[in-house]
């Protein structure tokens, strides 16, 4: 059984490298945060995230954009003194390792611990749609990364949204505060293809 799942997890980064859907940079090359520490318990669940959120500025919900590659989100990311992410996967479809996933990242509350947080390079305004090569290679690594956890599978991949239900007001209204990955993200058809 070890055997069948070491040879599916090599098929499955062939095909990533020989389709040039992925660039995943090598767990020694991940780094870590002040906050990140050794994980203390299995990894059960893996959390899909956008850069870009939402704020209130002046009275009117505004969305704090994206700009830029998955090298740019990582530079941001290590030096960040509290947040954290494993993963950042940018437009062109480019995907980096953060924070070794042995280690916990601080990208969602109360999940920090059992997770793996993968980072979308996208406004998460709902209007900017995932393109097509961060779509593919998203996916790829979400798939290797359920062949590599057994207590991961299509069911435990979450939105930031399904799992934080924290709001703030704006203009005297409840504005759901994590919103991502976003309307931009078909995340059923994403969930069925896990399959």
């Amino acid at each position: 059984m070890l055997l069948t799942r070491y040879l599916k997890l090599k098929r499955l980064q062939l095909i990533a490298v020989c389709c040039c859907v992925m660039q995943v940079a090598t767990v020694s090359e991940a780094k870590s945060n002040a906050n990140s520490k050794i994980r203390p318990v299995a990894v059960d669940s893996i959390v899909l995230h956008a850069v870009g959120g939402p704020y209130c500025k002046h009275g009117r919900v505004v969305y704090s954009g994206a700009p830029g590659d998955a090298h740019r989100w990582r530079i941001f990311f290590e030096q960040h003194k509290l947040l954290g992410i494993h993963y950042i996967v940018d437009r062109r479809g480019r995907v980096l390792s953060s924070i070794s996933v042995d280690r916990v990242a601080n990208h969602a509350l109360g999940w920090n611990e059992r997770s793996i947080g993968i980072e979308l390079v996208n406004d998460g305004d709902g209007r900017e749609q995932i393109t097509s090569l961060q779509w593919s290679a998203a996916l790829e690594l979400v798939k290797q990364l359920i062949v590599r956890y057994p207590n991961v599978t299509a069911s435990r991949v979450f939105r930031h949204s399904d799992i934080d239900r924290r709001t703030f007001g704006c203009a005297g209204a409840r504005v759901k505060q994590k919103q991502d990955p976003g309307w931009g993200f078909n995340y059923a058809k994403f969930i069925e293809l896990l399959g």
